[in-house]
């Protein structure tokens, strides 16, 4: 007779696989409610005015959902969170933490990103680098944990495209003719606000502005060199006509292009809290429209009575991207301005470009983006454009100021 062995399973064995299933479907059906609840949060966020929180809302998940994996996966990790440099002045952990050492040092990672947890599994992705040719503009926020994180549409928008694609304009809407809203001059209060997404953006060395650019692109940190230095001449010359400006020069571009828009951004809509006044945005850059800066020139440069000038060109976001209701109201101020430079100095402008992007537009009914020259031109050609541009400026908005 064939014996049966039979195996006895303990009691303590079966509470213990017992409450090991309970956990489990605890955790999911918990997972499952939160999940339900974040994405109605982030259905009922999804408007104009909070649109840019649903991103951050799935960053954030992003972050903790990886973050308790791999707290869960080493255990000692938690204590060292708790033991991390605290921010002095909220309470919050700081971004540049000793928690931050540890994850470069242990895994080779700076967050909890999908992307980065990607990396660390397969390590060439993250020997990839890539360097734009030209001058790229927003793109998505990566540090959505801090509440002083750059508020942003999270597409990227991108003024210039690289060479030798097809990017052409949009084609110019219908406009009705109806006049373009006053400019209100305000006394002892700035309307007109200078400012510049890509701060760093420098143009050809010279023997008056010699410098070491810091890339092959143009580029560098002394704002003595770069586009900054024309917004200033342009402000002496604007309030030289008797119009109060004020010029930003905080530095968005830096340490990447990455957040750049966010940055300025985040930049205006504090200044227009604190100045109301304020009615004319102009974002001042200087073109690259090919990565060859001696082939950018040739685009960029005119001679008028004898002078060499930067050409300026004037880019106009639309709402093909984002919401913009008033963007042909911008348009509509560019094509003013158009004019009157082409009256003023015939060949000083180039094109408006419409673009699908909006640039940070939206925030005034006279924003625009204002090119100055390119990396093939230089500081003393760009510097002569800054002084036309306010001429052309002055008499547009004598044109748009109520009478008294």
């Amino acid at each position: 007779m064939q014996g049966i062995k039979v195996i006895k399973i303990r009691r303590i064995t079966v509470k213990i696989l017992l409450l090991i299933c309970f956990l489990f479907l605890i955790t999911n059906l918990g997972f499952l409610i939160y999940k339900k609840a974040f994405l109605q949060e982030t259905i009922t966020a999804f408007n104009e005015q909070r649109q840019i929180q649903v991103f951050e809302y799935i960053k954030a998940f992003d972050n903790r959902f990886f973050e308790f994996i791999f707290s869960q996966t080493i255990p000692s990790y938690e204590v060292l969170i708790e033991k991390a440099q605290m921010d002095n002045t909220t309470g919050n952990r700081s971004n540049t933490s000793i928690t931050g050492s540890i994850l470069k040092l242990a895994l080779n990672i700076n967050s909890f990103s999908g992307k980065d947890i990607i990396n660390y599994q397969m390590p060439i992705l993250g020997q990839i680098r890539l360097e734009a040719a030209s001058t790229p503009g927003v793109e998505i926020d990566g540090n959505s944990e801090n509440e002083n994180s750059p508020s942003l549409e999270q597409i990227p928008e991108n003024e210039h495209e690289p060479e030798n694609e097809e990017n052409e304009s949009l084609p110019p809407p219908e406009v009705e003719p109806e006049q373009i809203e006053e400019v209100v001059p305000v006394k002892g209060a700035p309307i007109v606000l200078i400012y510049h997404t890509h701060t760093t953006e420098s143009y050809m060395p010279s023997k008056a502005y010699n410098y070491k650019p810091r890339d092959k692109a143009y580029h560098s940190d002394d704002l003595n060199f770069t586009v900054v230095k024309v917004g200033e001449i342009l402000k002496k010359e604007l309030e030289n006509y008797g119009i109060k400006v004020l010029h930003d020069k905080t530095v968005h571009d830096v340490p990447t292009y990455m957040y750049s828009y966010s940055n300025s951004l985040n930049t205006v809509q504090g200044l227009l809290k604190k100045y109301p006044t304020l009615q004319i945005l102009i974002d001042l850059h200087r073109d690259a429209p090919y990565s060859d800066p001696d082939k950018s020139r040739e685009l960029t440069t005119v001679k008028i009575n004898g002078k060499l000038y930067s050409r300026i060109m004037l880019v106009v976001g639309t709402d093909k991207m984002f919401p913009h209701p008033n963007w042909k109201e911008n348009y509509k101020f560019a094509l003013l301005i158009q004019e009157k430079m082409e009256e003023l100095f015939p060949g000083l402008g180039r094109d408006i470009d419409l673009r699908e992007q909006r640039f940070n537009q939206h925030l005034s009914k006279k924003a625009i983006l204002v090119e100055i020259g390119s990396h093939g031109n230089t500081m003393e050609e760009s510097i002569e454009s800054a002084k036309a541009f306010a001429k052309v400026l002055n008499e547009v908005i004598k044109s748009l100021s109520k009478k008294s």
